[in-house]
């Protein structure tokens, strides 16, 4: 990945990535640009500390939080998410991402909002990401969604990233994911069902809304790696 700082039309300073119309992320000064693009390049070739999965079909991907850094990931991706996934995954054409979402699908705190994303063992390209976002009035319960870029559906790593989501949002205090789908996507549908038990809220304009019990299991699983140390990832 190559990045660059330009001017931008609305004020202040760009980062961009070769190959991609959409900037990175816009800065009031040009150092500020400068220390973000520094932050991307050594993102993109430090290796990071994640968990090596093994899918279905053998492919190897490395699964671990997201991180700012991520960005270039991100937008790279979402040019390999074709226009149907991104209409499922958005409920509405969309056809590009805004430096402020971006920055809101990548800045977390890891305990209200959280994303665990997956990357390509051998490439480190990135694949797919879940997450969720604690709801201010039920702080039991998160809003949580799953995407997968077009050549990586249907291997199995939608499931292993759900999971993953499911064991964080254990760790901090969620008894229950809530998702809106659209009543064609039985794919998404089917990856909740095999999370917990999926209670339907309703349907609104070919959209419908479900709650999700977290399972038992995962709260013990987390409770047992806390009592015995086990991180459970390698670099």
């Amino acid at each position: 990945m190559r990045f660059t700082i330009e001017p931008s039309p609305s004020g202040g300073f760009a980062v961009r990535m070769d190959g991609v119309a959409a900037p990175l992320s816009r800065h009031d000064t040009e150092e500020e640009a400068e220390a973000h693009k520094l932050a991307y390049e050594r993102g993109a070739a430090a290796p990071v500390p994640g968990e090596i999965v093994d899918l279905p079909d053998g492919s190897e991907v490395k699964v671990r939080q997201v991180r700012p850094e991520d960005k270039p990931l991100f937008l790279a991706g979402w040019e390999k998410f074709g226009e149907e996934s991104r209409y499922r995954r958005f409920m509405g054409h969309k056809t590009r991402l805004t430096t402020r979402e971006l920055e809101f699908f990548t800045d977390l705190d890891h305990v209200d909002h959280e994303a665990i994303g997956a990357t390509a063992l051998r490439t480190g390209e990135g694949l797919g990401v879940a997450r969720y976002m604690r709801l201010p009035d039920r702080p039991d319960t998160a809003e949580a969604a799953v995407a997968v870029i077009d050549a990586w559906q249907g291997r199995g790593l939608g499931g292993v990233l759900l999971k993953r989501l499911c064991r964080r949002a254990t760790a901090n205090g969620i008894r229950r994911f809530r998702a809106s789908l659209l009543t064609g996507n039985r794919s998404m549908l089917r990856l909740f069902e095999r999370l917990g038990e999926v209670e339907v809220r309703g349907v609104d304009a070919g959209v419908m809304g479900i709650d999700v019990e977290l399972p038992v299991e995962e709260m013990e699983t987390v409770l047992r790696s806390a009592a015995t140390g086990h991180v459970g990832s390698r670099p």
